[in-house]
């Protein structure tokens, strides 16, 4: 079973509108589920609300959190906000499909670093060879001619 809450993050407003003051224009939301193994998945988003009446108006001081959830929960399709954390959840103990190595293509181990360096001083490679003539590369005339800061 799956528990959801909501936290409202921010409220919005216009200053005044139509003769009335501080009315909630955006609500910032997040939906969270958590299942009884403690994995949880979230959305966030926010959500535009219309102009309201007179009649309708609730003064921003007595809004309660409760009260903004409701007018949330009247207005988006909470069952598929459910069902994509539902998913999102079940997901990680199934993971979607993902590629994996073709089985008969052999990755190569990668050689260490010190093997090849083993190798390299074995054919004539001199890690620590000096500039003799001064013209800025080591081993000149070599395999491993380069310049002396490599």
């Amino acid at each position: 079973m799956i528990t959801y809450t909501w936290t409202i993050l921010q409220l919005d407003c216009a200053p005044s509108e139509n003769g009335l003051t501080n009315v909630v224009k955006v609500i910032y939301w997040d939906l969270t589920g958590q299942d009884e193994n403690g994995v949880s998945a979230s959305m966030s988003n926010s959500y535009p609300l219309p102009s309201p009446t007179p009649e309708a108006f609730a003064d921003y001081s007595t809004l309660t959190e409760e009260t903004v959830i409701g007018w949330l929960e009247s207005n988006l399709d909470v069952g598929y906000l459910q069902t994509v954390i539902t998913n999102e959840i079940a997901s990680k103990y199934n993971p979607p499909i993902t590629p994996l190595p073709l089985p008969w293509v052999k990755e190569e181990e990668p050689v260490p670093t010190e093997q090849i360096l083993e190798e390299m001083i074995a054919d004539g490679y001199k890690p620590d060879a000096r500039d003799g003539d001064g013209d800025g590369l080591v081993q000149d005339g070599t395999d491993w001619e380069r310049p002396i800061e490599t």
